[in-house]
């Protein structure tokens, strides 16, 4: 039966997308010539935390990229290569996208280094989307990011300690055969950081007391709920691990409490330490530069501010035993490590290489943690593992799409396939292929040239890009072949061809070619060990039958696809740990300096904007620039995006640190208007609060800025004249009335209707349906094909009208009963007027609670945040100014007023609410972080002095070597 037809039919379709989609949501490693891999790809930690409780998770809450969920379960799987078994992961892919804001700015295009024709440059144009142009990019095109999370809740039933999976050190596959040394000479004498005068620093007593009470209430909060777990949670006291459940909080808060006088509570806290057990956990894979911040940043910093004391060495022993798990991350062909590390011994024991996209700060962020515990230690390689990783950002700096910055997402894999490499890469420097050092003289063999545009046939599938096979590994890496940078003279020599090539469509004459090129060459990197033997170019004649991989340094992850350079969520502590690593080095290496100093100068030629304030303020804030190809001319597309995040609150602080260091005066201003622009966030919004990510409009002009309220309005409304044109016309087709013909065909049907009785009628009930139908759109044809005729007969006088045909009945006469056509009902739907363009600004401001000066807030929550209070408390500690202390007070009661709870303090959902929500989270850097900075906004500017400690970017202590401060 037709019933039972449609039940098997639905039947199948349903079991068609429940298949489809267990197969698109598995991604079982694979495994990539000699490597495992995961081909899962999704957020990292969207960096210094996020998310509804969630650490580094996201940066908006719809505008922005959300990461991917980690995988929670494994099962055994065999390699056919003979190698141990390895693990099989099931985990899901990115949920969203960001999605580009109407609110953009095209601010040039600027031809890249490709070897595609490049076009001139355009004068800076505002766009608005009204104006019938649509925006050059989307941010749909953005790839994800390197697999993992960051924050990763994992709920598990207790393992007994016989059972559980331990991490085991396993011989290197790629070890170095030269280590670089920590730098040992003396300290140079650098400027004084902290204000000098007689009036400052002096101890707020008052307001000390009420900090050190809420941190006392939200410490006993952890302590009485959730002590030795990540997180407490301030609502229910329930227990919360996203990260790794080894006591992220009881860790991140040792020197908050060393430092707040809490003796007692710091050697429980001591004892709870011995406890924790690095080598196994219930999560299969470790974040590495979320574990490196928190818990490595925060031994060391226990143990140094504590005085290096005996009875605490157990802080600077368990350092060393998770820097030694985290070490074996860097095991890899280039030494650039997976941001995610499985630790478990099935997969550790492989050969990996990085991922190749990789969230730029969970790459570049690791080097303070590493160098201080380097310094502690004595042991070089720590120093050693962030060196390359430094060298290697070095050497890519001026060879980003945004010279002087690099974007979020990186490829550090080391390593390009030839499908990139015959479309003339524009984002990599590479040279020949080079033999495997301890090989038996096999090489990674690349297949035929293949002709840019042209289809690529592979002799197998594609496999994943950036995991090529090496072979012999296990042999010593010699220095050289390393690193990508200082490998043999040849391939410095191809990679200054490729360049030359690459200008060729850029207008340059030759001689202007090779003084770039030349110049290029000198931005050699502080670490490199000198020259090496060329390699042979006959010996890449046959094929091997390997997988390719041409060597190279960091690069984009992808030719084409969009790339974001920004100082906010994903990048910020790259730049903040430059200045902070020479102060730490004692000013050792001039790299770190030369690369703060480029940094610095792009990121405020290209993102710092004077936001138009109704009270015209003279502030700044940070945004970030969109980068994407031309695909025709190769060409670069930059659309600016005035957003802030709270994220990006730390620059400011930054900057004016930077600017006392380096004798930048100006810096310090730049950092001075940047903080003021935060504390005007703050005090903008119904709570106090600053949103976690809002938009607003680019002053033309960074020296005069007048509120103009038709720009704003036409911000809010950017659509007024598409959408008021819209709604007119569709008021003008919109039918009015229902004619009498369409009320005599719904009478036939429905006629029809009734007599059709599927059981007793059957077929003639369908039949007798259709024939109404049928005559019902004859009748309509003809109606609608009697004006068209008639306006054809009048346009043809000659026109003569044909008798009707004989089969033809007349069409019968009217009767009393049927409807006529001038018969009519009442109006079935009339749409409402639209808005004028001020009732909608207007309703716009109302409904979604907008301060004055905001076009779009992209997430409203607070979730205990601490990078405003941060530069606040530096901005005090070097201008001396009480202003910065009375600011800092208002963002504390604001703060506390709202998110106090009962085991300590909660996330909020929306800071323009006048009530907001609890969300039942509280981040370890609450107290690592946010609280210790407003303590140390009040106490005695001297006891801890930013001329003899550096703060790590989770506000943890590393003593600076002595250092001679200048006066």
């Amino acid at each position: 039966m037709p019933s039972r037809r449609r039940v098997r039919l639905l039947a199948a379709v349903l079991v068609f997308v429940v298949v489809a989609v267990l197969y698109t949501r598995r991604a079982p490693i694979e495994t990539y010539a000699d490597f495992v891999t995961e081909k899962v790809v999704g957020g990292g930690a969207v960096l210094r935390g996020g998310g509804d409780g969630g650490g580094g998770g996201e940066t908006a809450e719809a505008e922005v990229q959300r990461p991917a969920a980690l995988p929670t379960t494994t099962q055994p799987a065999t390699k056919s290569h003979g190698l141990n078994p390895i693990t099989q992961i099931t985990a899901t892919r990115p949920a969203s996208q960001t999605t580009l804001s109407p609110h953009f700015e095209m601010v040039d295009s600027t031809p890249s280094t490709s070897s595609l024709p490049a076009t001139s440059s355009v004068a800076e144009q505002v766009l608005y989307p009204d104006d019938g142009q649509l925006p050059a990019i989307t941010d749909d095109d953005e790839l994800p990011v390197e697999f993992g999370q960051g924050r990763l809740e994992i709920e598990t039933e207790a393992t007994s300690a016989a059972s559980a999976i331990h991490w085991t050190k396993h011989p290197e596959h790629f070890p170095i055969s030269t280590t670089i040394q920590l730098p040992t000479e003396s300290s140079k004498a650098m400027p004084r950081i902290q204000y000098a005068g007689k009036d400052a620093g002096k101890v707020d007593a008052e307001r000390l007391a009420i900090v050190k009470e809420a941190t006392q209430h939200a410490w006993d909060g952890y302590r009485d709920a959730a002590f030795g777990a990540d997180e407490v949670r301030p609502i229910s006291g329930g227990r919360h691990n996203p990260f790794n459940g080894w006591g992220a909080t009881l860790v991140d808060s040792l020197d908050t409490l060393w430092i707040m006088g809490m003796q007692e509570e710091f050697d429980e806290a001591v004892e709870a330490v011995r406890e924790i057990d690095f080598t196994t956990s219930p999560r299969a894979d470790i974040p590495l530069f979320e574990t490196t911040i928190r818990y490595l940043g925060g031994l060391v910093a226990a143990y140094d501010i504590s005085g290096k004391q005996t009875k605490y060495s157990i802080l600077l022993d368990k350092a060393v035993e998770l820097a030694e798990i985290l070490y074996s991350a860097f095991d890899t062909p280039n030494r650039m490590p997976v941001t995610f590390y499985r630790w478990k011994p099935a997969f550790a024991s492989q050969p990996h290489r990085a991922g190749n996209r990789v969230v730029l700060a969970e790459l570049g962020s690791l080097s303070l943690e590493f160098t201080r515990l380097a310094q502690l230690t004595g042991e070089p390689k720590y120093y050693d593992a962030i060196a390359r990783i430094t060298d290697a950002f070095d050497e890519w700096q001026n060879n980003t799409r945004l010279p002087g910055m690099w974007p979020i997402s990186v490829d550090a894999s080391g390593c390009m396939k030839p499908v990139q490499a015959a479309h003339g890469s524009d984002f990599v420097t590479h040279g020949p292929q080079q033999p495997v050092p301890g090989s038996d003289g096999q090489l990674m063999q690349a297949s035929e040239p293949v002709k840019q545009g042209a289809p690529v046939i592979a002799d197998k599938p594609m496999q994943r890009p950036g995991m090529g096979k090496i072979v012999g590994h296990g042999a010593p890496i010699t220095e050289g072949a390393l690193d990508g940078k200082s490998g043999a003279q040849g391939v410095s020599e191809l990679g200054s061809a490729k360049r030359k090539r690459q200008l060729d469509h850029v207008g340059l004459t030759e001689d202007q070619r090779d003084e770039l090129v030349s110049k290029t060459q000198l931005n050699s990197t502080a670490h490199q060990q000198g020259p090496h033997t060329p390699l042979s170019s006959d010996a890449m004649d046959k094929r091997t039958g390997q997988d390719v991989c041409f060597p190279h340094g960091l690069g984009s992850s992808s030719r084409l696809s969009t790339e974001t350079f920004t100082l906010g969520g994903q990048s910020d502590s790259v730049y903040e740990y430059l200045p902070k690593q020479y102060m730490l080095l004692g000013g050792a290496v001039e790299q770190y300096r030369s690369m703060y100093e480029a940094s610095a100068d792009v990121a405020i030629d290209n993102l710092v904007f004077r936001p138009m304030t109704i009270d015209e303020r003279d502030i700044l804030i940070a945004g970030q620039l969109k980068v994407s190809v031309n695909s025709t001319d190769g060409s670069f597309i930059k659309i600016f995006q005035p957003e802030s995040e709270h994220l990006t609150c730390f620059a400011g602080g930054m900057f004016a640190m930077g600017g006392k260091l380096f004798n930048r005066p100006a810096d310090v201003e730049i950092g001075r208007k940047l903080t003021e622009g935060c504390v005007w966030a703050y005090s903008s919004t119904t709570t106090g609060i600053m949103p976690e990510l809002f938009t607003a409009i680019k002053c033309k002009d960074l020296d005069e800025c007048k509120w103009n309220q038709t720009e704003y309005w036409h911000r809010l409304d950017p659509y007024e004249k598409t959408r008021t044109r819209v709604a007119k016309v569709a008021s003008l087709q919109a039918p009015k009335t229902s004619t009498g013909l369409a009320d005599a065909v719904k009478a036939a049907e429905t006629s029809a209707a009734a007599l059709l009785d599927t059981d007793g009628v059957g077929a003639a009930g369908r039949h007798l349906k259709d024939t109404v139908q049928t005559l019902a759109a004859k009748v309509l044809d003809k109606r609608q094909l009697a004006s068209s005729a008639a306006a054809a007969a009048a346009a043809d006088p000659a026109t003569i009208p044909s008798p009707p045909l004989p089969s033809e009945a007349p069409p019968p006469a009217p009767t009393t009963d049927a409807p006529t056509p001038s018969q009519s009902s009442q109006p079935l739907y009339t749409p409402k007027p639209p808005l004028s363009h001020q009732e909608y600004v207007q309703k716009k401001l109302e409904d979604e609670r907008l301060p004055p000066g905001f076009v779009k807030i992209g997430s409203r929550k607070y979730i205990l945040r601490p990078e405003a209070i941060e530069s606040v408390f530096y901005l005090y500690r070097i201008t001396g100014e009480q202003r910065w202390r009375d600011a800092g007070w208002a963002m504390f009661t604001a703060i506390d007023e709202h998110t106090r709870a009962l085991y300590g303090n909660s996330a909020i959902d929306d800071v323009t609410k006048m009530a907001p929500e609890v969300k039942d989270s509280m981040e370890s850097f609450w107290l690592a972080e946010t609280l210790k900075y407003f303590y140390l906004l009040f106490d005695d500017a001297e006891t801890w002095s930013l001329d003899d400690w550096v703060l790590n970017t989770e506000a943890h202590f590393f003593r600076r070597p002595d250092s001679r401060v200048a006066h």
